[in-house]
C-alpha cells in the first residue's frame, strides 16, 4: 500500500526530471546539437538558412589589384661625332680603331663596317707606298729610264710595263678578295689582317692596338699628302717639292 504523503513526492521528482531534460535540450540546440530522437526545432533550421545566405551574399574579398608595369628606361643620352660635334655618332663605328665619328653620309649604315675598314686600310697602306715611290722617284732614276714621276706614268704605259704591274697586284687583290670574304662570313679574321708581322711587333695586344692606331693615322694623312702632291706635280709641272 501507497501511503498518502508519497504522491507528492513522486510529482517533484517528474516535475524535477522534466525540468533538466528541458535544461538540457534547450543546452543543446543553443550548442546546435539536436538531441538523438528529437527533431530539430524550425527556428534553429531557419536560423542557420540565414546565416548561409547572408554568407553567400556576402561581397567577396577585393581582389588585389595588379601592380602596374614599370615605366620603360630613359631613353640612353644621344652621342654627337667627336670630328663633327653637329652630327650624331653612328653606332656601327663603335668599338673599330681609330673612331672618332666621321661618317656624314652615314655608309658604315649601308655596308658592312668590315668592308669599309678593309677599303680603308688596303688604301691607307697603298697610299703610304705611293707616297714614298711618289718622292724616292724623283731623287733617283733607274739607268736608260731617266723619267720625273710626273712622265713615269705615260712611259711605263708605252713600254708595255703597267701591264706587268696590272698582273701582279690583281694576284694580290685575290688574296685580299679571300680574305674580306672570310671576315664577312664570320671567320673571326680582323678586317685587313694578313698576319703580316715577320719582325713580332703585334706580340703585346696593348702595343698592337697602339700599331693599329698609328698605321690608321699615318695612313690617312698619307691618302691626303699623295693627292696633293699629285695635283701640285701637274699643276707645276715640276719635280720635288712640287711648288715652283
Amino acid at each position: 500500500p501507497t501511503s498518502s504523503t508519497s504522491i507528492p513526492d513522486r510529482h517533484s521528482q517528474m516535475a524535477l526530471r522534466s525540468l533538466c531534460v528541458s535544461v538540457g535540450v534547450a543546452s543543446a540546440l543553443s550548442l546546435g546539437v539536436t538531441p538523438s530522437g528529437l527533431a530539430r526545432p524550425k527556428i534553429a533550421v531557419h536560423s542557420d538558412s540565414l546565416r548561409l545566405m547572408r554568407m553567400e551574399e556576402a561581397p567577396a574579398p577585393a581582389v588585389e589589384k595588379a601592380e602596374a608595369p614599370a615605366p620603360p628606361p630613359p631613353p640612353p643620352p644621344v652621342q654627337y661625332s667627336q670630328s663633327m660635334p653637329f652630327l650624331v655618332k653612328r653606332k656601327t663605328l663603335d668599338g673599330y680603331v681609330g673612331d672618332i665619328g666621321f661618317d656624314p653620309v652615314g655608309f658604315s649604315e649601308i655596308l658592312p663596317m668590315d668592308w669599309l675598314r678593309e677599303a680603308e686600310l688596303k688604301h691607307c697602306r697603298v697610299a703610304m707606298l705611293a707616297t714614298v715611290g711618289f718622292v724616292f722617284t724623283d731623287f733617283f732614276h733607274i739607268s736608260g729610264f731617266d723619267f720625273t714621276t710626273l712622265e713615269a706614268h705615260d712611259a711605263c704605259v708605252a713600254s708595255g710595263a703597267m701591264s706587268q704591274l696590272l698582273l701582279w697586284l690583281g694576284l694580290l687583290e685575290v688574296f685580299g678578295f679571300i680574305g674580306i670574304d672570310q671576315t664577312l662570313r664570320g671567320s673571326g679574321r680582323a678586317a685587313g689582317d694578313f698576319s703580316f708581322d715577320p719582325l713580332g711587333f703585334g706580340s703585346d695586344p696593348a702595343k698592337m692596338a697602339t700599331l693599329q692606331m698609328k698605321e690608321l693615322a699615318n695612313g690617312r694623312l698619307a691618302m691626303f699628302a699623295f693627292s696633293g702632291m699629285v695635283t701640285q706635280s701637274v699643276l707645276t709641272g715640276n719635280d720635288f717639292p712640287y711648288l715652283f
